[in-house]
């Protein structure tokens, strides 16, 4: 997509809720506007990308996965957790509220089941929990097929969507198992743990979104068991070059256009 498109294509979307799901990890709910529901329909395990004013001469343009489900309706939600070195997620954190408005590109990406009634292998790591949320509250909603959530994380408190995936797995017992990986329990993952737990499941298509040792780990898993290429699938983001928004867009109309929604002005 050229520069000048993807300028055209941008939106501003107002933020009608921020919740705190732990203690580093927060979802942040768009709301699509009247008339642009068109633009913003979306698959389960795509993502949007999202301008965010930086310190610096440069926009700072992040992708984040949407965990709201298209079958729901109602806003857009965005999980994003904290990283230390995360300009991006850090000042979301700490500055976003409800009554700002975000500018964002249209849903994107491909990683997302190609039918929604095949059975399910979901490996998740922290954050990489987010697309997953998603496809899980969609598959359940519209498809037919079973669904397995491996679900790493570095210990309880970490846990996102803790709540939810208990709740989802009460109301469908006979389709949707988590499983919860404590680092601070049973230390990382290996390739031949995460082999193991596979191993029943050689039939289903897979999906892996966390840290990159973690999913090479399950990548490597998955071949050693003979997954065709074809059901095994990877979400990778990678740095964005340049500004995605267009040069019309700068650092000085994302500040201005993050308070655009605000009641005072500010």
């Amino acid at each position: 997509m050229s520069a000048q498109n993807v300028e055209i294509d941008s939106y501003l979307l107002p933020v009608v809720e921020v919740v705190e799901e732990t203690h580093d990890a927060l979802t942040v709910a768009l709301e699509v506007p009247a008339g642009l529901e068109e633009a913003f329909a979306y698959r389960p395990g795509q993502f949007l990308t999202i301008a965010v004013p930086s310190d610096s001469h440069e926009l700072a343009a992040r992708c984040y996965s949407l965990s709201s489900s298209p079958h729901d309706g109602g806003p857009l939600r965005v999980t994003v957790k904290r990283t230390a070195e995360g300009y991006a997620s850090n000042w979301i954190a700490d500055n976003l509220r409800p009554g700002h408005a975000l500018r964002v590109l249209p849903p994107a990406g491909i990683f997302s089941p190609k039918d929604l009634d095949a059975d399910l292998l979901l490996f998740a790591g922290g954050s990489g929990v987010t697309p997953m949320m998603s496809i899980t509250r969609t598959a359940l909603a519209e498809g037919t097929g079973r669904i397995v959530v491996f679900y790493a994380n570095r210990d309880e408190r970490s846990v996102i969507f803790a709540k939810e995936f208990a709740e989802l797995a009460a109301a469908h017992p006979d389709r949707l198992l988590v499983v919860h990986w404590l680092e601070s329990v049973q230390g990382l993952p290996t390739q031949d743990q995460l082999k193991a737990f596979a191993a029943p499941y050689t039939t289903y298509d897979a999906f892996c979104c966390g840290p990159a040792p973690f999913m090479k780990a399950v990548s490597l898993a998955l071949r050693e068991l003979d997954f065709p290429r074809e059901r095994r699938h990877q979400e990778k983001f990678v740095s964005l070059a340049g500004n995605p928004f267009g040069d019309g867009f700068s650092v000085d109309t994302a500040e201005y256009e993050v308070g655009a929604g605000d009641g005072d002005g500010a």
